[in-house]
């Protein structure tokens, strides 16, 4: 079930990431990076093993920092998916 959820969010964050349109280059790369781990993730085979999420959280912290104040709903949407990661152990 948190695998469905997760990849539930995660397509709901993909699709957040393609309206955003006012940011700097350095986020704006930030936020490609966060679209391919993204579709990575999400054609990714589902198994037991979290390692292609590890880098992910990390994107996600940093995206979270870089966008609070400009993008709250943003920030907020990767904040639960972060949260999800830790609540998984991830």
């Amino acid at each position: 079930m948190e695998r469905q959820q997760l990849h539930e969010r995660l397509q709901q964050l993909h699709k957040e990431l393609q309206q955003v349109d006012s940011v700097d280059a350095e986020s704006r790369a930030l936020l490609h990076k966060i679209e391919d781990d993204i579709q990575a993730l999400l054609i990714a085979k589902d198994d037991d093993h979290p390692h292609p999420y590890k880098g992910f959280g990390e994107g996600l912290r940093e995206g979270i920092e870089r966008l609070e104040a400009s993008h709250p709903d943003l920030a907020l949407t990767m904040g639960q998916l972060a949260d999800m990661l830790a609540k998984m152990g991830i």
